[in-house]
């Protein structure tokens, strides 16, 4: 990340934004990768919990790990995993990522097995789970809590927008109120929060996109990951954009959102990520979604251009 000179101390190594990474680099001593596992969880918005079709634009294939085999057991997939993040970025510690999914939507003794089984291997430093809020039940709580006091434990909980006439619209299926009572709880129990949010969804304005970080200010969030929109295929998305009723944000659309955002960001939130994207096989639109690097580039060099940097706007509100 480049390194300027006048930006606040608050932002280590005097980046633009707090990023994670550099977190865990002075938390561990080194760079930790994820291994991303399918545990073959559903959704309360699928199964009928909550509600039916899941969200407007999700696509499971697209959260599979580059080494996912069809089949594959949890053990299976973390040491594929494993082996091939530690050729590609020559590590030997690791993150296991339960991804796909609502990863505490099942009971708690089988929640336990799988977490069980993913801290058996002894280079594995910690757990990731994604989840949503309308899934923790006390049983669940106890059973993170009791997690988080013998490893690193993250839950990343999905927020995407800040209006519940928008999540029912994505059919999320949670409000907003949930989202944050979720969020309290996890932090009662020292447990670390990131959120998931998506800029560019559809009926949001420009104007919800600062909203939306005043929002997740509010809450006792240590981390955040920020996603453009992506189309994919086979989702109720795709057949709205087909139709016309969406249209992706362009490239510098986004980086201008995203920039925004992270000004009005409160400084110590941890930026997980910066923009999202899946195989090429399985995205419809935008085109530039694809590059992942492409889209980096654009918010660092948005950031740049304003002389601008995370929080820059949070002390004026």
């Amino acid at each position: 990340m480049t390194k300027i000179i006048g930006v606040p101390r608050y932002l280590e190594m005097h980046s633009r934004y707090k990023a994670f990474h550099d977190e865990i680099k002075r938390q561990f001593g080194e760079k930790i990768f994820r291994v991303t596992v399918n545990a073959g969880m559903t959704c309360p918005n699928i199964d009928g919990t909550r509600a039916k079709g899941g969200c407007t634009f999700c696509q499971d294939a697209s959260y599979l790990g580059a080494s996912f085999e069809k089949g594959a057991t949890v053990s299976q997939q973390i040491e594929q995993g494993m082996s091939y993040v530690g050729r590609r970025h020559g590590t030997e510690k690791f993150f296991v990522y339960f991804q796909n999914g609502t990863n505490t939507h099942a009971p708690v003794e089988v929640l336990r097995k799988l977490f069980d089984e993913a801290l058996s291997f002894p280079n594995v430093a910690g757990l990731f789970i994604a989840t949503r809020p309308d899934s923790l039940g006390n049983e669940v709580l106890d059973l993170l809590e009791e997690i988080n006091s013998k490893t690193y434990l993250w839950i990343e909980l999905g927020l995407q927008s800040h209006r519940n006439d928008i999540l029912a619209a994505i059919n999320r299926a949670h409000t907003v109120e949930e989202f944050e009572d979720g969020v309290r709880l996890l932090h009662q129990r020292k447990i670390r929060v990131g959120a998931h949010v998506i800029l560019g969804l559809p009926q949001e304005t420009d104007e919800d996109t600062i909203q939306k970080a005043l929002t997740i200010n509010r809450l006792p969030l240590e981390g955040i990951k920020i996603h453009n929109l992506v189309v994919f295929r086979k989702t109720v998305l795709e057949k709205q954009y087909h139709e016309g009723k969406y249209t992706p944000l362009s490239l510098e659309h986004y980086s201008k959102l995203c920039v925004d955002f992270l000004e009005h960001l409160r400084p110590d939130i941890l930026i997980e990520r910066l923009n999202a994207h899946g195989p090429r096989e399985q995205t419809v639109a935008p085109e530039w979604s694809i590059n992942k690097f492409l889209a980096l580039n654009a918010v660092h060099a948005e950031l740049e251009k304003r002389d601008t940097w995370q929080g820059k706007k949070y002390f004026c509100i």
